[in-house]
């Protein structure tokens, strides 16, 4: 069997409530989880023999670790693969600069003077990267590990009137140039996971509304809550995840008994 570890925040616990469509799915692999909410997880460090732990000064980490998982720490050294899942990679500042650096330079247009993407790009790496070495700078991460990112809030988030309304993502996803800002924030996270030998998945392109922005029917609970998701994205994010697996790896021949 190929063990296979789902890590991160709340967001990795939508993978968990997959396990059993996964299991089904590939029962080549034995599944663990270990995460902690996102703030909390935000604090765990791995120590010098590989074991990630909750802050053991924080005792809502503390006690949040014990409700979500069956040990008070997580051996990274002990699984053949890890997926690490929820990474926000600084995305309300990403959408803040995406609104902020507008219009994009496509040429000659009347009205404002537009901004390079060149320029742009600069600004999101910079926000990547600074999320992405804070989470290195706790958990050092190693080829076996492939990322992905949280998903984009559901497409909800972009009713005006909704208590769930966000506005920063509502400007951002009605832009005529969404779909090219997704593309280059999207290209950055996969050129920084790349530069530290890690792999990346994106968010599965069949769970998209529109540029950021995921489908309404893949909320866990769509009247409360526009970023957490059910088990069927969990499983769509697996075979995403899964997909990033070199084929000479033992992971990759864990085939889906189904189409």
């Amino acid at each position: 069997m190929t063990r296979v570890l789902v890590l991160g925040n709340s967001h990795a616990a939508t993978l968990r409530r997959a396990f059993p469509a996964i299991g089904a799915a590939y029962p080549g692999l034995a599944l663990s989880f270990w995460g902690l909410p996102g703030g909390a997880f935000a604090k765990a460090s791995t120590d010098a023999e590989g074991k990630l732990r909750p802050d053991p000064t924080d005792r809502v980490s503390l006690r949040k670790g014990a409700q979500w998982n069956d040990q008070d720490h997580v051996d990274l050294t002990a699984y053949d693969r890890i997926f690490l899942v929820g990474l926000r990679f600084n995305l309300h500042a990403v959408l803040t600069i995406c609104r902020a650096l507008q219009p994009l330079d496509r040429g000659p247009r009347e009205g404002a003077l537009g901004v390079s993407d060149g320029f742009l790009r600069a600004a999101l790496r910079a926000e990547v990267d600074a999320a992405l070495n804070a989470q290195l700078a706790r958990t050092p991460l190693d080829s076996r590990v492939t990322l992905m990112p949280a998903p984009y809030p559901a497409a909800r988030a972009v009713q005006r009137g909704s208590d769930l309304f966000e506005p920063v993502t509502a400007t951002v996803a009605q832009l005529e140039d969404a779909a090219l800002l997704m593309a280059l924030y999207e290209a950055e996270i996969i050129q920084a996971a790349g530069r530290r030998g890690l792999a990346l998945a994106l968010q599965p392109r069949s769970t998209l509304a529109r540029p950021f922005l995921t489908q309404d029917s893949c909320l866990e609970d769509p009247d409360r809550d526009v970023r957490h998701m059910n088990a069927d994205f969990g499983l769509r994010a697996f075979d995403a995840l899964l997909a990033t697996v070199p084929p000479s790896h033992p992971a990759a021949a864990a085939a889906p008994t189904t189409a």
